[in-house]
């Protein structure tokens, strides 16, 4: 899997003080509803043995093999001021709007409001 962080997320990611071992948790899950969709959710977590790792302009993305088979090949983290981030691959948009919440101390989740 490739993970394409564009500029301006990059430097929203850089304002994040990860701590040791940990990474960003990219977990994918297909929702078979009236539309055809895949759910995703990004948490600030550390590596779990069933992940794969993907390490990126020095930000580590923890991807469980079940997520893979809803993700493509490749997808691009975009972040647009005001918006928040995007995820999306060269065919579709998977999530926009994802926004920064402080969950616990030393613990940052995305979330799309």
């Amino acid at each position: 899997m490739k993970i394409e962080i564009r500029e301006a997320a990059m430097n929203e990611l850089n304002k994040i003080g990860f701590e040791d071992g940990e990474g960003i948790r990219i977990l994918a899950e297909f929702v078979g509803t009236c539309s055809i969709a895949t759910d995703i959710e990004l948490q600030i977590e550390k590596k779990q043995k069933e992940d794969e790792e993907v390490v990126e302009k020095g930000i580590s993305f923890f991807v469980p093999a079940k997520s893979l088979e809803s993700l493509p090949e490749k997808i691009f983290l975009d972040f647009k001021p005001g918006f928040g981030y995007k995820i999306s691959s060269a065919e579709e948009t998977f999530g926009y709007n994802f926004k920064l919440k402080k969950n616990s101390p030393g613990r940052v989740i995305f979330f799309c409001s």
